[in-house]
């Protein structure tokens, strides 16, 4: 269908040109097929190019520029025409189809907010926004791809609507007899005449023009959405994990210094399908159930691939099972793995053991090939490896495995570990807040260096307030007053705050609208309860009579209560405030993290009676009253979060933009829509567009995520206390089934639970200090993260190397009384030093890391 590209259109007489002063336009929008390419099919498909004195050119300009004429008020009489496009516009006539027949669609491109103007009514409004508007803001454009609109509905508020006849070229008698008649009634009509000041639209407040990213929602739906999965898909692009080899490369020891997993970046993850008959046993079930299984049925049946007879009516004999398949990137060596979600475990749950560690520094200097061409060649997952374990053919292979594999695998973890101590928040967009106001309030903040206050001033006068009064309730209620409390005449200021969307966090990457861990335990925040702060969950009456049938003492005491239990943080916001310093010499930049708090209280616990017990459920449930809410989004007068002992952890509860960040029952059901709630303008404008909150994840089992603060408030911390993500069944993983079961078959004094707490601190049953990222150093970009850990751990590496070379040679000397090194040892350091000259190798995606390393050992 074409628009009209072949009718004629001409330029009129005396016409008068209207020129643009400004633009939005950008050459870089310009399509790129210009050519007309021929394809096998004798299909085209390309952009034509229309200049300016071409018939449907001329068309365009003389209705835009009849259009601008009257909107701007010029004077009547002249044929108004555009001289040219906007800056960086041009018209494009977009050929496709067959090559005799094409369809043509003519285009207007140029502007950097609209991919493309389809037609004349689409172009005319931001036409005139370009006329009108110097300051170029897309929140006073009224076309359709600025201001969100239906074309139907901007066409006719500016008249733009083409109206076509819909009577006959003859009208009957009848007709005109009844329009006359129509007419003369209208004409009785009284006349209305009046004057009045002209009204001034209301200018809409401008929303974020940052929109959720794709990455975080896939991440987040996968991670909390409804699954039929065994395993969820837990780990995201560019996180580090430990992926687990096909072939364990042994040691001496067996299993206790074998190399059984290889640090890695997930360099891809795709959700993979495949089908499998039913076992026997789940061919009674129904279909959604049976694909709903946690394993895999048992038993595929007859491998020729013909399915088996039945009875008409039985079920199809064939399930499907879904799973997350990852592209991995092994650190270290140019290999690229591919491992099901079964193979792979966060970078937090295992560490290499100290037998490993040990045996790779007892390896000799001169057996190792510290070559980049070796290590780089290095694979740790052959095709064929010896199984046997005869004399003679397995053992010597696997310690000739083992010894080419130390000087790859050192690397490896050390990038690792280099690469865990690196974080920076990603994908910056504007909140935007207003304060809210308390009548009788006369404070105001002073005005610094006789600038315009700025979030920064504002949180450090409040912080101030904070630490000058809180050591008394009245004072304390006091720093309640609203941060800004001008003159109830003046109008209310609206705060603008850059917050990101995630964070690479050591090996993890984290978004806004998760749940993580935190280092502190339960009990080190306020034990007792506080202002503003409930006190931990008890133990429920079930687990009270487990524990007297048990014969514990005193089973309702605080041991048995969520005290001991980790501490989480539903991430709503990462931001960046000005603090001072601690030398008292100007301030520095510190990011925090805020959000409603959660403890793990035990499933059939129930809320306590009074006002605490009722606003706990009210924020549990979503249903808060408005009341509790102070009206807009001002971070009031601030209660410390008491007893946390972690240093540097400028914690805080302050009231809340969002009515309830809580849970549906105590439990990780869904949030509350935020359409149920009564929304302040600036509330509309306080996430990126398209963005939505997301449910809780699973609770361990056995219990259930009980929110500690109140509706309407948040707590206010610094990064330094996110210990790392939430991992939901990481403890039934099946890589991690041996060290659990030796956990809970050892006795408390052997070790059992205690040496094992780094695991029961992924799900929160034991404080995020047991299991915590620690990243030290900020990097722009996870790019540069991974080429400076690799630099990194090459050189310390072959630092290390060259040492311990250096001091066997000084030993042999001082045995020998000469200075003369073995040929092979003078090989080995001559290779080492060559090879230290050159450690910067660049890699082409961005990844992360953490834990132990091998200099560490040394």
């Amino acid at each position: 269908m074409s628009r009209g590209i072949a009718s004629t259109h001409v330029l009129p007489p005396n016409p008068t040109f209207v020129d643009f002063e400004r633009s939005d336009g950008s050459e870089a929008q310009w399509p790129t097929n210009t050519q007309k390419v021929v394809d096998h099919e004798g299909q085209v498909n390309f952009m034509r190019p229309i200049p300016m004195d071409e018939s449907m050119a001329i068309k365009w300009r003389r209705e835009v520029g009849s259009a601008l004429a009257k909107n701007l008020k010029m004077a009547d009489g002249p044929n108004y025409v555009l001289r040219s496009w906007p800056e960086g516009y041009k018209m494009f006539d977009h050929n496709k189809g067959a090559e005799s027949n094409p369809r043509h669609d003519v285009y207007l491109i140029g502007s950097t907010a609209a991919k493309r103007f389809r037609s004349v009514p689409e172009f005319i409004p931001h036409a005139i926004w370009l006329m009108q508007d110097p300051t170029l803001d897309r929140a006073n454009c009224a076309c359709k791809y600025c201001a969100k609109k239906p074309q139907r509905e901007i066409s006719g508020s500016m008249g733009l609507t083409q109206k076509h006849s819909t009577g006959s070229a003859t009208p009957s008698r009848a007709g005109a007899v009844r329009n006359v008649r129509n007419r003369e009634q209208r004409d009785k009509a009284r006349p209305y005449a009046s004057v009045r000041r002209a009204p001034k639209p209301v200018k809409l407040p401008q929303g974020p023009k940052q929109s959720m990213i794709r990455e975080r929602n896939n991440d987040l739906r996968a991670a909390y959405g409804q699954s039929k999965t065994q395993f969820r898909r837990w780990f995201r692009e560019g996180e580090l994990l430990w992926c687990v080899l096909d072939s364990p490369i042994r040691g001496i020891m067996g299993e206790e210094d074998a190399i059984a997993f290889w640090p890695g970046l997930v360099e891809e993850v795709k959700l993979k399908t495949e089908p499998i008959l039913r076992s026997e046993t789940a061919s009674t079930m129904d279909v959604d159930a049976t694909a709903a299984t946690s394993q895999a049925p048992q038993g595929v049946g007859d491998q020729s691939g013909v399915i088996p007879d039945g009875n008409e009516g039985s079920e199809v004999p064939w399930t499907v099972r879904q799973y997350t398949l990852y592209k991995v990137k092994l650190l270290g060596i140019s290999q690229t793995y591919y491992s099901a979600d079964h193979g792979v475990l966060p970078y937090q749950a295992y560490a290499p053991s100290h037998e490993l560690l040990q045996l790779l520094q007892d390896v000799p200097l001169e057996a190792i090939n510290t070559s980049t061409e070796s290590l780089a060649a290095f694979n740790p997952c052959p095709t064929s490896v010896p199984t046997t374990t005869s004399v003679g053919t397995s053992e010597p292979h696997n310690k000739a495995r083992f010894v080419d594999a130390v000087a790859p695998y050192s690397l490896a973890i050390q990038i690792a570990a280099s690469l865990a101590g690196f974080w920076t928040p990603t994908d910056d967009w504007e909140y935007k807040f207003s304060p809210s106001l308390s009548s009788g309030s006369s404070y105001t903040p002073p005005i610094i260096d006789g600038q315009v206050q700025t979030l920064h001033s504002v949180l450090t006068a409040t912080m101030s307030q904070n630490d000058t009064f809180h050591n008394s309730v009245s004072e304390t209620s006091s720093i309640s007053a609203p941060v800004f409390a001008p003159s109830p005449l003046a109008s209310i200021p609206t705060v603008t705050q850059t917050r990101y969307q995630g964070l690479w966090w050591g090996a993890e990457r984290i978004w806004t609208d998760e749940l993580v861990r935190l280092k502190v335990a339960r009990r080190q925040i306020a034990p007792d309860g506080a202002e503003n702060i409930y006190p931990p969950a008890g133990p429920s009456k079930s687990s009270i009579e487990y524990q007297t049938r048990m014969a514990l003492a005193d089973p309702d005491s605080s041991e048995f209560d969520a005290g001991g239990r980790g501490l989480f943080m539903r991430l709503d916001g990462l931001f960046v405030v000005e603090v001072p310093r601690d030398n008292g010499l100007g301030s520095k930049k510190e990011c925090r993290a805020s959000g409603m708090l959660f403890e793990l209280a035990d499933e059939d616990w129930e809320e306590p009676g009074g006002d605490k017990g009722r606003m706990s459920e009210e924020a549990a449930n979503g249903s808060g009253s408005s009341s509790h809410v102070p009206n807009g989004n001002a971070m009031q007068g601030t209660n410390p979060l008491t007893s946390v002992s972690v240093p540097n952890s400028a914690a805080m509860v302050t009231d809340s933009a969002v009515t309830s960040t809580s849970p549906a029952n105590g439990s990780s059901q869904s949030l509350p829509p935020p359409a149920q709630q009564d929304q302040s303008s600036s509330e509309q404008l306080s996430h990126p567009i398209l963005s939505s909150p997301f449910l809780l994840p699973d609770p361990p089992k056995g219990f259930k995520f009980r929110p500690i603060l109140p509706p309407g408030h948040e707590a206010v911390i610094s990064l330094t206390l996110i210990s790392g993500r939430y991992y939901p069944g990481i403890l039934a993983h099946p890589l991690l089934s041996s060290t659990v079961e030796h956990a809970l078959c050892v006795a408390p004094d052997g070790g059992g639970l205690h040496d094992s707490g780094h695991l029961w601190a992924l799900e929160g049953l034991a404080p995020g200090f047991y299991n915590a990222v620690d990243p030290t150093r900020w990097k722009p970009s996870r790019l540069i993260m991974l080429r400076e850990a690799d630099k990194e751990a090459r050189g310390g590496l072959y630092e290390h190397w060259n040492a311990r070379a250096r001091e066997k040679a000084e030993k042999l000397s001082t045995q020998q009384q000469g200075p003369e090194l073995s040929p092979m040892e003078n090989r080995a350091q001559s290779q080492i030093e060559s090879q230290s000259m050159n450690v910067d190798i660049p890699y082409n995606q961005p990844h992360q890391a953490q834990s132990s390393t091998i200099l560490a050992t040394s």
